[in-house]
Formats: C-alpha cells, structure tokens, sequence
C-alpha cells in the first residue's frame, strides 16, 4: 500500500515539474539573472540528497506514520466518532497550520534562519525554488509532520493529499508563472499565489518576514504576516550576497550575507 502511495506523490511531482516548466516557458513574468541550467542543477540536486535521505536513511515519513496508525486501528477520530470527511479536513488544516507556523521559525532562530538561507539565496524564483531546501531543514520538517500526523492519529489520505499539494503549491507560488492580476488578486485571498509568495523572498526584512506560507494565504492574513503584494520586488536574494553559491558552500551551510 505505501508503496502506491509514494509512486502516486512521485507521479504528481513530475507531472508538477513538467507543467511549471512549460508554463514559465511561455508566461514568465520576471526576467532570470543567473544561468537556469547551473540553479537548476542546485535546486534538483539538493531535491534528490533530500529524497534520498527521508526515504531511504530517514525511513519513517509522515506518510508512513499515518499508514501504521492506520492498520493499528487507532484514528483518534474512531475513538472521537468524528464523520471521516471532517476530520480529514481538521488533520489537513492542521498540518497546513503547523508548518506555517514552522517556516516562521526558520526564520526567527538564528540556528534554523542559517538552514532556511539555502532556500534563500537563490537568485531567481521559479518553480525549482520551491525544491530547493537542505537536508537539514527537509529532515527537521519531517519530524515536525510525524509528530502532528501522530498526535492527531491524521487519516492516510489526509496526509498523503497534504504532501502532494505542499510539494505541488510550494512549485507553483515560486513559479515565475504571470498569474493575471485580476485572478491573482481573487485566488490570492484564500491560496498563495507567486505574486503573494515573492514577497517573502525580497531583500527588504519586513518584508522578507511576511508572506510565509505555500498553500493557505489564512495563515499570514490571520496572525498578521501579510505584506502587500502585486508590487515590484527589486532584489529577491540574499541582502548583501553578491553571487552564486557553489554546491559544496549550500551543504556546508557556509554562505556569508
């Protein structure tokens, strides 16, 4: 079973890949300032340590937590006597919530903002930006989904829906991908959109902490992390970075601002 699970959010990923690519291909609204092929090869080769390391070193991932809960009959929502359907949206909110809440502290703590600058000191957004997190990071998210998928006995597909519109929302809201600005300012209410999200990678601080989530724009209009969006962003790397980092520098987290 989990293994069709897996082959399933693999299948989405891909397909995610190869629409995102086609449509900043022919709807891109921001023009690159670092060669596509060398981010590229940084933001999916940092994809493939991370996958590698949740999925064979790791073992255990949210998916599976829930897959154990799951055969050891012990939903928290049988016990509760909750209808399937709502608590399926609980778990999904919460987890949603959650890791909201988990990228604001990437971003407060200094020891988790040195992790999270690898997501940051790319020079250009797109698709593959929302791929590009070290091992560290990805493993830390891990455990903080494990937790809340266990504490809340979540529902399998709950989790696996979850996982794959995290992976296919972070592609899409760091996508240079021109969302028409009517639609954008309507879809913006409710999800993140790459208008919304790029907000949050400006060099400016105040606004470099604002727009955090992927998925549900609630978060930063509910605990007041929104930052007007639909505005030009001058600069979206890292304040005072002056190049590209090498490979070796984002694994080694030695990147100076």
């Amino acid at each position: 079973m989990i293994e069709k699970l897996y082959l399933i959010n693999l299948i989405v990923f891909c397909s995610g890949v190869v629409l995102f690519a086609i449509l900043e291909y022919f709807f891109a609204f921001r023009r690159y300032q670092d060669k596509k092929s060398l981010r590229w090869w940084e933001n999916f080769g940092l994809t493939l340590i991370n996958t590698l390391i949740i999925r064979f070193l790791f073992i255990i991932t949210p998916i599976s937590a829930a897959v154990y809960a799951s055969e050891n009959s012990i939903w928290l929502f049988h016990m509760l006597w909750v209808p399937w359907l709502i608590w399926w949206v609980i778990a999904f909110i919460v987890l949603d919530m959650i890791v909201y809440a988990e990228h604001v502290l990437f971003h407060k703590i200094p020891f988790l903002w040195r992790i999270h600058k690898v997501h940051h000191c790319d020079l250009d957004l797109d698709f593959s930006s929302g791929l590009r997190f070290h091992f560290f990071e990805s493993i830390l998210s891990v455990i903080t989904k494990i937790i809340v998928v266990l504490a809340l006995w979540a529902p399998v597909l709950a989790v696996v829906l979850f996982e794959i519109v995290l992976n296919f929302s972070a592609m899409f809201n760091h996508s240079n991908f021109n969302l028409p600005k009517k639609l954008d300012r309507f879809v913006s209410k409710f999800i993140v959109t790459p208008k919304f999200h790029e907000v949050h990678h400006s060099q400016k601080i105040w606004e470099s902490l604002s727009n955090y989530w992927f998925f549900l724009s609630t978060w930063d209009y509910l605990f007041g992390t929104y930052e007007k969006h639909q505005k030009k962003i001058e600069a979206i790397w890292l304040r005072g970075q002056k190049k590209r980092y090498s490979f070796k520098k984002l694994l080694s987290l030695d990147m100076d601002e």
